[in-house]
């Protein structure tokens, strides 16, 4: 959280930040967007060092251009600061500083803030870490991130971070950002978060964590017998193992994302069972288990670039051995899975190899087992994005008992980016008070609790399995999931009135 903090003060202070009345040499634009790009470098290279590798693994790009396009993404990690900057610089060219409205120091410390808690949340991020993501480090003394999410520590720490900004500037602190900062860390800590381990119901379920490699992995997609045959015997053997933990039988085993490697068609599996992968009804009739699984299932397009013909997917199986419902995944990953050239994209997917293009998925599919339990499904990356996660446990009249985020990051190799992954899907669990249970090919492979709490962790490549039992109970929405950013939104408008109030009878 320090090293955050420090790194985002160094480059506001770079910018052109105007502060009403108050004179002071304001930076110039050029010299801002200098400061952003050694900012952002330095936030790329630290936090993002598995890019490179990622281009590697992923597209098979050799160094060195896979560090030079590493260091490209540079332009893009955080568009926010960007769009911020540019914002900053006309407004000045506005010549607003003698505007009422825009009041004194105090005012546009709340205004910057409030301006870059909305970029975070609406500007498109491919792997959005905000600023107050680093406060899950105090959990489960979190007791506010239930009603106003991650924004409403975003708000607080850029609002403190501009404080120090005009101490910088111009000699004033805002001391107001201070005290409001401090007391949102006394409330969380006099509400910390709870979860109890006993619930009215209970699924007995097994997190299969096979450890595929990427070689095994793409041998076994274009047809390599040997690699297919590896990956069902580790499934079946995983999935079929007898338990050291369950006195009762097994209600749910998961397997990750895209675990089965060749091409299912959904459709045909709804006609007829025998459509479904005899490893998968044979791993189901030996545990009497409903089996939740990723993989690939057929669009119904049909092109000869394989242009949107198949969608990254979840499949629920009952315990006949009947498809029970699927999920296709909606939020696509530019380059790695969808193109953003619109119109454009099936002429530029036939000249791009390596890659596949997918098709976008429409329906909130929300699951639900034999024992009445409910679950919707997040499919990697989809779990780091609080305003899809918050429509899609909207779009449904039955609320999920919990969430299932199906994840192979075996592309990341070893290093953070698993840690990361995560770490930012700690708050969904948070914000929505819904367990999340994080199924991944090579690790890491848990449960996170409403309260900030862990199941055991399956770590990094590591072929295992981890069977416990999820307390589960009837959840009601929670009001972040009703009401998104109109608590941080309402608590700003506060706020700003007073210190605009407070600015205006100082200067009488």
């Amino acid at each position: 959280m320090g090293f955050t903090f420090i790194g985002l003060f160094l480059l506001l202070q770079a910018t052109p930040l105007s502060y009403g009345e108050t004179k002071f040499e304001a930076p110039n634009l050029k010299s801002t967007l200098l400061s952003l790009l050694l900012f952002s470098l330095g936030y790329c290279f630290l936090g993002y060092y598995w890019i490179p590798y990622t281009l590697n693994e992923f597209g098979g790009i050799p160094f060195p251009i896979n560090m030079l396009l590493g260091a490209l993404f540079s332009f893009i990690i955080v568009p926010q600061y960007l769009i911020f900057v540019l914002i900053i610089h006309y407004w000045n060219k506005l010549n607003l500083k003698k505007s009422s409205l825009a009041g004194g120091p105090y005012t546009r410390n709340l205004l910057y803030a409030f301006i870059l808690v909305l970029l975070e949340n609406f500007v498109p991020q491919q792997f959005p870490a905000h600023l107050g993501h680093t406060w899950l480090q105090l959990a489960p003394y979190l007791g506010l991130s239930p009603y106003f999410g991650v924004p409403l520590f975003s708000f607080v720490s850029y609002w403190l971070i501009f404080g120090f900004v005009g101490l910088w500037r111009i000699k004033k602190f805002d001391f107001f950002s201070l005290v409001v900062f401090i007391f949102c860390l006394i409330i969380n800590f006099l509400s910390p978060l709870e979860y109890s381990k006993n619930q009215e119901k209970n699924l007995n379920i097994r997190l299969v964590q096979a450890n595929v490699g990427n070689f095994m992995k793409l041998n076994s997609e274009d047809g390599g017998q040997s690699s297919m045959q590896e990956i069902y015997n580790r499934y079946h053997q995983l999935s079929t193992k007898e338990s050291s933990v369950f006195k009762e039988p097994m209600d749910l085993i998961i397997w990750p994302e895209t675990a089965y490697p060749q091409l299912l068609n959904s459709a045909m599996m709804r006609v007829s069972p025998a459509f479904i992968p005899s490893i998968v009804r044979k791993s189901v009739s030996e545990t009497g288990a409903q089996l939740f699984f990723g993989g690939y299932d057929k669009s119904g397009q049909e092109n000869k670039n394989y242009y949107e013909t198949e969608y990254n997917a979840g499949f629920l199986i009952n315990r006949e051995g009947k498809l029970n419902d699927t999920y296709h995944k909606m939020l696509l990953i530019p380059f790695g899975e969808s193109l953003p050239f619109g119109p454009l994209n099936p002429y530029f997917a036939g000249l791009i190899d390596n890659l596949a293009f997918f098709a976008k998925g429409e329906k909130y599919t929300l699951f639900q087992l034999d024992g009445g339990q409910t679950f919707i499904s997040a499919v990697c990356y989809e779990i780091l994005f609080s305003g899809f996660i918050r429509k899609y446990l909207n779009q449904n009249k039955q609320q999920a008992d919990f969430i299932v985020n199906l994840t192979n990051d075996s592309w990341y190799g070893d290093t953070s980016e698993p840690y990361q992954h995560q770490y930012l899907a700690f708050w969904r669990a948070l914000e929505f008070q819904i367990p999340v249970v994080r199924m991944t090919n090579t690790g890491v492979t848990s449960v996170l609790y409403p309260d900030g709490a862990e199941s055991k962790r399956l770590p990094l490549f590591k072929k295992d399995i981890l069977d416990l039992t999820l307390a589960l109970k009837d959840r009601e929405a929670s009001f972040y999931q009703r009401f998104g950013l109109w608590p941080v939104t309402t608590l700003f408008l506060l706020v700003f009135g007073f210190s605009w109030f407070y600015e205006r009878f100082k200067k009488s």
